[in-house]
């Protein structure tokens, strides 16, 4: 083979090359972090305040994780607000639960999460007063 078929045969590899790599680049799929972005922008000093009344008033959720459940303690027991767990690699594993405490807990069964990293934003109000934690916990 002389030097001018090389030089086909290099472009040719080198373009399926590329060809292969713009396919895959659009069947990627990227989803952000949220939809309504700008939206959370311009409330994003009521989540400061939050967060600042839960530091300022040591009231922490206590996560603890059973073999089939998640219980999460809340410092009163009277507390309403939403607990939403954020799954960072697929938005479809994103959950958001309704607090409804019984002996001021929350159980969530793991059944309805899928194992993985996820973190988890507890926002809460007692009340004219709310909080904000948040929390990183990796589901087994």
């Amino acid at each position: 083979m002389n030097w001018g078929n090389s030089i086909v045969v290099v472009f040719v590899l080198f373009a399926t090359f590329i060809g292969y790599m713009v396919i895959k680049a659009f069947q990627e799929n990227f989803d952000l972090v949220a939809e309504d972005y700008y939206a959370q922008e311009i409330n994003y000093q009521s989540k400061l305040v939050k967060l600042a009344n839960t530091e300022s008033s040591d009231k922490v959720v206590v996560i603890k994780q059973e073999t089939e459940k998640l219980v999460l303690t809340f410092p009163n027991h009277q507390a309403e607000g939403t607990i939403q767990f954020y799954h960072p690699s697929r938005e479809i594993f994103d959950k958001t639960f309704q607090i409804t405490l019984k002996n001021g807990s929350q159980i969530i069964d793991k059944e309805d999460l899928v194992p993985g990293n996820y973190r988890i934003n507890i926002n809460w109000k007692e009340g004219d007063t709310e909080f904000l934690q948040e929390s990183n916990v990796f589901i087994r």
